[in-house]
């Protein structure tokens, strides 16, 4: 008979994504929780969800990287900051809107079970999905799995329910490569680590924002495409560039 891990990662693939990973909150305990820039507060899985015991990371394969990445904002917003406690704004994202929708019956079938589950985008989830052994976190701070590289979006579901834990990634693909470094064209990255007030999806989420430098609010409007005039796509040249997985087709 299969366990609730396996039943799990079972319904987490039947769903559509690729992977699935588990941990506990204590193996996640010293990631880095807090504001990233002004675009999100990242938060301990004991804050969303105060009785958790473990955390279920999925994994879906963007395979069409620029349509997972288009956004829309409605025209009220101005984006001093993505989640100031004074800005009323809504805005809607592709890949999220999907992973969301997928990872439903992961915690129905959990939520059957007898336990609570919830899904959650708002903890570390790149390093988070380190400890849960599906990737590890590259030079362009992405998470770089075996199959699809850089190719992927996540989401979590926390739970109360106390599942078999995965062992961390120990595996390094970026090696000597940093192709992604070279490739920006505001010189966001260096060797793991973001400069993220020079980061054009950070420019394009926050277009009032007084961080953004003039020279990359320039090349903001010339790199990222806007479908429409309250929409646009986020930038992925660093993720594009990844030799890792690049050879995969979608499944």
């Amino acid at each position: 008979m299969a366990s609730v891990t396996q039943e799990a990662k079972q319904k987490a693939i039947a769903a559509g994504f690729v992977t699935a990973g588990v941990s506990t909150p204590d193996m996640l305990r010293d990631l880095p929780y807090g504001w990233v820039g002004k675009v999100t507060n990242l938060r301990p899985p004991e804050e969303i969800l105060p009785s958790v015991k473990s955390v279920i990371l999925l994994v879906l394969h963007a395979w069409d990287n620029r349509a997972f990445s288009f956004a829309i904002d409605p025209p009220n917003w101005r984006g001093y900051g993505m989640h100031s406690p004074d800005e009323q704004f809504e805005s809607y994202y592709f890949g999220s809107e999907i992973m969301m929708n997928k990872a439903w019956p992961v915690v129905d079938f959990l939520r059957k079970k007898g336990y609570d589950a919830t899904i959650t985008s708002r903890i570390p989830l790149k390093p988070a999905a380190v400890r849960c052994g599906l990737g590890c976190q590259g030079k362009n701070t992405l998470l770089i799995t075996p199959q699809f590289g850089p190719r992927v979006k996540l989401i979590s579901v926390l739970t109360t329910a106390q599942l078999d834990s995965d062992e961390p990634f120990k595996e390094n693909f970026c090696d000597k490569c940093e192709k992604c470094v070279a490739a920006c064209p505001t010189k966001a990255l260096e060797p793991y680590r973001l400069k993220i007030t020079r980061c054009m999806t950070y420019s394009v989420e926050s277009p009032c924002s007084p961080d953004v430098p003039e020279d990359v609010r320039k090349l903001e409007r010339q790199y990222v495409q806007r479908p429409t005039p309250r929409s646009y796509m986020e930038c992925t040249i660093c993720a594009d560039v990844c030799p890792i997985g690049k050879s995969r087709k979608p499944v």
